[in-house]
């Protein structure tokens, strides 16, 4: 996934929503909304990705995203 550079966390969810009307549940590739949210994020956060890795707040086997880690990531930004 090649994407550009978000300098906000809204245009991060910007991208987010673009990506996943591309790649989602009603594509032909049907990424689950976590994995596009997760893919995106490692293409224009990794450090943000690394620290959600494998915790709570990783939503990539998820069809969706946690209020909790959307408020996470957003103060980490």
């Amino acid at each position: 996934m090649k994407t550009k550079t978000a300098k906000t966390y809204d245009e991060f969810i910007e991208m987010v929503t673009k990506y996943n009307s591309q790649l989602g549940a009603n594509t032909d590739t049907g990424w689950k909304y976590g994995q596009v949210f997760f893919n995106v994020l490692a293409s224009v956060r990794p450090d943000l990705t690394e620290m959600i890795r494998g915790t709570m707040h990783d939503p990539f086997h998820h069809d969706t995203v946690s209020k909790e880690t959307y408020n996470y990531l957003a103060s980490k930004w």
